[in-house]
């Protein structure tokens, strides 16, 4: 392992920054870890520029008052290796599993946002009895897993997203970002800066292509489309598990993704969090730990 120390001290009690090595497919993953305790790994979503710290700004010290936290970059994504494969999200679950495992991390917790979302709760289907406990974050990736198909294609037009993300220039980043999160003073230069240089790296814009072939066919193919589909399997989950949403999200709208997997899984609570968009972790980020908090220690 090799230590940086370039992150800033602010963020965490006892902040590092660690790049490990042999972890799925025989990449080198970087990941931001903080805090003393049991662990949580964080998934962060998808766009262009994606990283742990920079999905995950405001959760890393809160949780870290309580657990041992951790945000990977994941394969193809910031300071992570980008090998040239095909990506599916199926890619990105088994980089999370290698992850955990090349920790060694027990009883995990796991938090996802948007596409993390998928993948966390995918891995807690996939390793029965690994993960204590789950949250997921505004996930229309879930939702169409479950089959709310129509609610997703709706969901599209309505929230005017698409599944490719420009990032030629850094105010295309923030065009994105500004999709994604409805509180602009939270989109700062830095952040934009952060997200662009990520962009930029060779290999993650042909991950970002790859990612949406595989959801195409996932979408139009039966065939893939089983290898996506969640929804018996969660309809039947005992790992305990929350799901947090924005109110205001324009990308994923609560009115019909959120409200369809609300319908659908009416074991799990659900949290709605009024003045919020997509990224629910960065912006409301109060309420928002506040929920993971109490729900991470509950289970």
């Amino acid at each position: 392992m090799s230590i940086y120390t370039s992150f800033p001290s602010s963020w965490c009690v006892v902040p590092v920054v660690r790049s490990l090595y042999e972890t799925a497919y025989g990449v080198k993953t970087h990941y931001v870890s903080c805090g003393e305790g049991d662990p949580i790994v964080l998934v962060h979503g998808g766009g262009p520029g994606a990283s742990g710290a920079t999905g995950w700004t405001h959760a890393l010290p809160a949780l870290s008052k309580k657990f041992r936290v951790y945000a990977p970059d994941l394969i193809g994504f910031g300071d992570s290796d980008k090998p040239t494969i095909e990506y599916s999200l199926q890619t990105f679950v088994e980089h999370i599993a290698g992850f955990i495992d090349a920790l060694n991390l027990k009883a995990v917790r796991l938090a996802g946002v948007s596409q993390g979302a998928y993948i966390a709760i995918k891995y807690v289907l996939d390793n029965p009895g690994r993960v204590k406990s789950v949250a997921l974050i505004s996930t229309g990736s879930v939702a169409t897993a479950c089959g709310l198909e129509a609610a997703a294609q709706t969901a599209t037009r309505t929230g005017k997203f698409t599944r490719y993300f420009d990032a030629s220039s850094k105010e295309a980043v923030r065009s994105f970002l500004e999709m994604i999160v409805n509180d602009k003073s939270k989109i700062s230069d830095e952040l934009v800066e952060l997200r662009y240089q990520n962009a930029r790296k060779p290999g993650h814009r042909e991950m970002m292509d790859s990612v949406s072939r595989n959801r195409k066919l996932a979408t139009d193919d039966p065939t893939y489309r089983q290898l996506w589909s969640i929804r018996e399997r969660l309809v039947a989950l005992r790992t305990p598990c929350c799901i947090i949403w924005g109110q205001d999200d324009r990308t994923a709208p609560l009115d019909p993704l959120g409200y369809g997997l609300k319908d659908l899984l009416p074991q799990i609570p659900f949290h709605i969090v009024p003045n919020s968009g997509h990224q629910v972790e960065n912006d409301q980020p109060e309420a928002c730990n506040r929920i993971l908090l109490e729900h991470f220690l509950a289970h």
